[in-house]
């Protein structure tokens, strides 16, 4: 973001409003309700506007030990068991976002909502056999020229120990394009030494959209994706970013606690060739700790070199 850009921040107003939700809504109406908001929400908002301070609250979550290991598979990882990806426990938030951007307290088109950003936060292993309760708010809406930055919080709760917390990060586009003359210009980020390369099949977006229940049209078929702009079908963000963390886990093993955070880049093209490439980062020697790990990691197109995603991994091994 350019330092010198015009930023709003937007106040969230007291007291919190508590939704709870007795069960999902179907992907199908969810679109339908989205679609129908879109025609009447606008894409931004004046600077005085005040939000409400909304939490959307889901209970008794049990996963399912199918889904998972399908999900395990989809995503690459090495190792079939009944332990939760920290990547797969954001999947189980899909609906409660898209119950939360259809609801009276998010005030712009959710039609909009470019998911542009990841973070998480996995406290301690999860298994199959604990039932999780869910909560989703906002965390942050800001605006710039360029549009609108929204942020969700969103957390995982066994009894009442948080084991995971997540920070998911959606752009609003501006319909007032900036010029070139105003664009600031961006360095080349030097590459990471690269360490696989990967294979991104056709049909990857129905099958992660099959795991996590993300069927944004754009990830399916080639004439929905044309539909919405693009042209062919692109990869979920959250598969990259998935796909990612299963190389991390095979390389470096499984480790309580775990971090990552990821900011998505340039679509990836379905059938595509990337590379995945990472490095340790080089911490100052009053920073480094003995038993930590952190890992800068990014996917690349293996034509251009252009960034898909850009993150960093982090983890504390046992002494």
């Amino acid at each position: 973001m350019d330092a010198t850009e015009e930023i709003t921040l937007f106040e969230l107003a007291d007291p919190e409003i508590l939704v709870r939700l007795e069960k999902i809504p179907s992907i199908k109406i969810l679109f339908f309700k989205i679609f129908l908001l879109s025609l009447v929400r606008p894409s931004t908002l004046k600077d005085t506007a005040v939000l409400s301070k909304a939490r959307v609250v889901f209970t008794g979550v049990k996963p399912d030990k199918e889904i998972i290991h399908r999900y395990q598979r989809v995503c690459g990882f090495s190792t079939l068991d009944n332990t939760l990806p920290a990547s797969y426990i954001q999947t189980l938030f899909i609906g409660l976002l898209g119950k939360f951007i259809t609801t009276s307290h998010f005030p712009i088109n959710p039609m909009g909502l470019i998911q542009v950003g990841q973070s998480f936060e996995l406290k301690r292993a999860v298994t199959i056999d604990q039932t999780l309760d869910l909560s989703c708010r906002l965390h942050g809406f800001t605006k710039t020229p360029k549009g609108i930055r929204t942020q969700f919080f969103l957390e995982a709760l066994a009894g009442k120990e948080v084991v995971w917390q997540g920070i998911s990060t959606f752009f609003t586009r501006s319909k007032i394009k900036a010029s070139r003359e105003n664009r600031p210009r961006t360095e080349e980020d030097p590459f990471l030494e690269t360490k696989e390369t990967l294979f991104v099949p056709r049909d990857t977006g129905r099958k992660y959209a099959r795991v996590s229940g993300d069927y944004n049209p754009h990830h399916l078929y080639g004439f929905t994706a044309r539909l919405l702009g693009f042209k062919h079908p692109i990869a979920h963000g959250m598969w990259s970013f998935a796909r990612v963390m299963a190389s991390m886990e095979n390389a470096f093993g499984t480790h309580y606690p775990l971090s990552a955070d990821a900011a998505f880049k340039l679509p990836i093209f379905m059938p595509a060739t990337i590379t995945l490439g990472y490095e340790p980062v080089k911490m100052p020697a009053e920073q480094n700790h003995p038993n930590k790990t952190r890992i800068n990691f990014e996917l690349r197109d293996t034509k251009k070199g252009l960034p898909h995603l850009k993150g960093q991994f982090a983890f504390t091994a046992e002494p």
